[in-house]
């Protein structure tokens, strides 16, 4: 694996260090917890993010297209629906407006209608057929319990008052040629926690593609992948690092102070039948003592459209049962 996208990804962050004041304030803002006062509806997933957090609002998403947002204050929980994406997707007409999200009617119809449209069978077409993959994964690795039929276990998400959340960065990598920029970079499609057979959590960053594509093949999917995941591992090495580091490994105290030698999984999910695959290529990087350990991981394509999981590769077999 080359490693120039790395020392790229370096350079540019050691180019333009304004990134670790910034994100030395994103933890701060997130260290102060906002409880969640609505229970999370059925049928739909509740996300969260550094800009949301402070204002108490929260993405509501069906396969992963924003169908509304929730603004959450002591005294009440509104609801605005996503008037224009909701009518060309799924038909559903709600004006633009703001709504009591326990007692209107409004929000009554809007929660009763994603509820019945999660148990039908869906073929809907979204504006991003990858976000819907992506939205299920997470609820796939969120599963807890061995009555959920966990497909892939040892695994969570990384999460933000129990909402999925997204870490920006301030790296653009998705034209596969990192570039500084700002608080406009790209988002980790999945950040998680793994417990591994040595029984030791790490990170895992991993980046999601729908497709398997020759314009945008396995090893560019990758090479973004190692682009956010080098930017987590110069993060846990920057002056916020162990309050970052107490947050992905959901601690409450410093109890568990970074390790000195960080092991970074970098994996790609794509549809089973690339011919590339990435079976724990290591690159070592002295300057942040650093091993990222690189691999594929594969879905069945077939079987995700009946609304389950199969997964291949040789990641699965590394992490604990």
């Amino acid at each position: 694996m080359n490693k120039c996208v790395v020392e790229t990804t370096l350079q540019l962050l050691s180019n333009y260090p304004e990134w670790e004041e910034r994100y030395a304030g994103y933890i701060k803002s997130l260290a102060n917890k906002h409880p969640k006062r609505f229970r999370k509806p059925e049928g739909l997933s509740v996300y969260s993010s550094v800009s949301r957090h402070k204002g108490e609002t929260y993405d509501l998403r069906f396969d992963g297209q924003s169908v509304g947002e929730i603004s959450s204050t002591p005294d009440r929980v509104l609801l605005y629906p996503r008037e224009n994406a909701n009518e060309k997707y799924f038909g559903f007409i709600l004006n633009k407006n703001r709504y009591d999200w326990r007692n209107s009617n409004e929000a009554k119809m809007f929660r009763k209608f994603f509820r019945d449209k999660a148990k039908e069978a869906n073929d809907i077409k979204l504006k991003s057929p990858e976000h819907r993959v992506e939205n299920k994964l997470l609820n796939e690795f969120a599963k807890r319990t061995k009555a959920e039929k966990k497909a892939l276990t040892g695994i969570q998400p990384i999460k933000l008052n129990d909402c999925f959340f997204q870490l920006p960065t301030p790296i653009k990598a998705s034209e596969h040629n990192p570039q500084y920029a700002k608080q406009f970079g790209g988002g980790i499609d999945i950040l998680s926690r793994v417990k591994r057979l040595d029984r030791i959590s790490r990170l895992c960053v991993m980046e999601v593609k729908d497709e398997n594509l020759p314009s945008e093949s396995q090893s560019d999917a990758m090479e973004q992948a190692l682009t956010y995941a080098t930017f987590i591992a110069k993060l846990l090495r920057s002056k916020s690092g162990q309050k970052w580091w107490d947050f992905f490994m959901n601690r409450e105290s410093t109890s568990s102070q970074i390790p000195s030698h960080l092991e970074i999984d970098v994996v790609t999910i794509m549809p089973v039948g690339c011919t590339e695959e990435f079976v724990n290529e290591i690159i070592h990087v002295p300057s942040i003592n650093t091993n990222f350990h690189c691999h594929s991981l594969y879905y069945d394509d077939k079987e995700f459209t009946k609304g389950k999981f199969v997964f291949s590769g040789t990641y699965p077999q590394l992490l604990m049962k």
